[in-house]
């Protein structure tokens, strides 16, 4: 048997990581026997639990490692925690001190290419399984085209130049392989994107509802052309969404909470989201059971069952920043913030937010994740949750569009969203900058703390508005080089090839 790309693949691969996804989604059994990958992929039940193990990286990644890079190194959020050494790996992103030694960045980069390894793997494989229905053979290679994508989007955002492959590799080829141009990768997501559109279906029902979508690749190559600076093209593909919504399933919910309720789990503004499941008894990254309602609770309050650990804590810049009648946060009129912050004073049953926290000296805390103790009681007694976490939602669709189109045709779109957040329509006499400013602005209220902030800073047409931005915020030890973080050494370590961001 081949030595592949890393040895974790061999032992979790269609093993302990089967089990990892979501309810009957991805429930598969996680003690199937395989004497070897090259005999493996035979029927649909090993084609279908192949990519069912494809999905299971987002769960690290978004448990471990997206929040600490959109949201922590933005100048939306700040560690938070106890302080000390609680989180020194975090307080590097934080504080733009950031070494090629940081675990965060290497548990990003390694998830993501474990998840582009199976993802290859699927590819590669599927087309010659002997027994398996054309509709799931269809469907299962387009899955893998849309999360190999994903997991290069992902890399190339975050470290720019990254190796890029797209077959099946073993250890030794894939310590040879230098990092291609990021406009290399760009072009490799964008063909998988609209390959994966042609293959995936446009909704699914019962089980398979949170798989990929011909809607989900159409979003996410919308939201690549536009990080390209690609505005065409990124209006193009974000209204045919639009226009065709009804086929997708896709509308905004009247009220902004829904989307974080478990009873709307992959609802009609859902785009794709982290499938995560109670029960899986695991409290780590990759564990089946999502992490945020216990890392982002109020630090040590009765509000969820794990207590809480009071980390990625919303800054007085942002939480000043929602549109309000007077001078504070307390007088905010954004319907969203309720949903997305608790503030001195809120209240749920018989819990009150105090003034301030360990970690959090102004009682500010993030919302938008919470579940219930009810909720949170069926996995390691309410230390992780069942809450699916949103990568695109429908209103990144419009807001993209009214981005990309521009003011004239783009303000109806961005009047939509704020309506929903109980705002007035924006002035028509903006100039292209003031329109961009407010585009921008509804962003960050739309998707706080859903780990896209850093991001949009990255893009903005303005290659030094990052720098501005965050030294405007206090974050004063930032510089040119923190728009691609250190390639892991570890990483260097094993491949002579892999050259090193320039400043690290």
């Amino acid at each position: 048997m081949k030595k592949y790309f890393s040895s974790l693949l061999i032992a979790t691969l269609l093993l302990l990581s089967l089990a990892q996804c979501k309810k009957s989604l991805l429930n598969v059994d996680p003690t199937i026997p395989i004497s070897s990958l090259d005999d493996y992929y035979q029927n649909e039940t090993e084609a279908v639990a192949a990519v069912n193990a494809t999905y299971t990286p987002l769960s690290a990644i978004y448990n471990g490692a997206a929040w600490h890079i959109g949201d922590i190194m933005s100048d939306d959020t700040d560690l938070g925690g106890g302080g000390g050494g609680d989180g020194d790996e975090t307080a590097e992103l934080d504080d733009f001190n950031m070494t090629s030694f940081n675990p965060i960045l290497k548990l990003m980069w390694a998830q993501c290419y474990f998840g582009i390894l199976r993802a290859n793997l699927v590819i590669e494989r599927l087309p010659a399984v002997p027994t398996i229905t054309e509709s799931v053979r269809k469907r299962s290679i387009g899955e893998g085209r849309f999360l190999r994508a994903l997991y290069y989007y992902h890399l190339v955002r975050v470290f720019g130049d990254v190796p890029l492959y797209t077959n099946v590799i073993n250890a030794e080829e894939a310590a040879q392989i230098s990092r291609s141009p990021k406009q290399a990768v760009y072009a490799q997501i964008i063909t998988d994107l609209n390959a994966a559109d042609t293959l995936l279906p446009n909704s699914y029902t019962g089980a398979n509802k949170g798989r990929a979508t011909a809607g989900a690749a159409k979003g996410l190559l919308a939201s690549v052309y536009l990080t390209m600076g690609d505005k065409l093209n990124a209006a193009l593909v974000a209204k045919d969404i639009i226009d065709n919504k009804n086929l997708y399933g896709y509308d905004l919910w009247a009220d902004y909470a829904d989307n974080f309720s478990l009873d709307n789990e992959n609802g009609k503004e859902s785009l794709f989201e982290v499938q995560y499941r109670s029960g899986g008894g695991q409290f780590m990254d990759y564990g089946a059971g999502q992490k945020l309602n216990c890392f982002f609770a109020p630090r040590f309050q009765d509000i969820v069952a794990s207590r809480g650990y009071g980390w990625n804590v919303p800054t007085r810049n942002f939480a000043d920043s929602y549109e309000k009648t007077g001078a504070t946060y307390n007088t905010i009129i954004d319907k969203r913030r309720n949903r997305s912050m608790w503030i001195p004073g809120d209240t749920y049953d018989t819990y009150t937010q105090p003034t301030q926290l360990v970690g959090s000296p102004l009682g500010l805390d993030i919302k938008k994740y919470f579940v219930p103790v009810a909720n949170t009681l069926g996995d390691n007694g309410g230390w992780t949750c069942a809450l699916n976490v949103p990568i695109m939602r429908y209103s990144e669709v419009l807001l993209i569009y009214a981005e990309a189109a521009g003011s004239v045709l783009g303000k109806p779109y961005i009047d939509l969203v704020r309506a929903r957040a109980g705002l007035l329509p924006i002035s028509s006499t903006l100039t292209d900058a003031q329109y961009l400013d407010v585009i921008y602005n509804e962003r960050r209220h739309e998707f706080a703390f859903e780990m896209h902030r850093w991001y949009d800073l990255l893009r903005h047409p303005d290659p030094n508005y990052f720098l501005t931005v965050m030294r405007a915020a206090g974050k004063t030890s930032i510089q040119p080089k923190h728009r691609y973080m250190p390639i892991p050494q570890s990483e260097r370590d094993k491949n002579p090839n892999l050259t090193q961001n320039e400043g690290y």
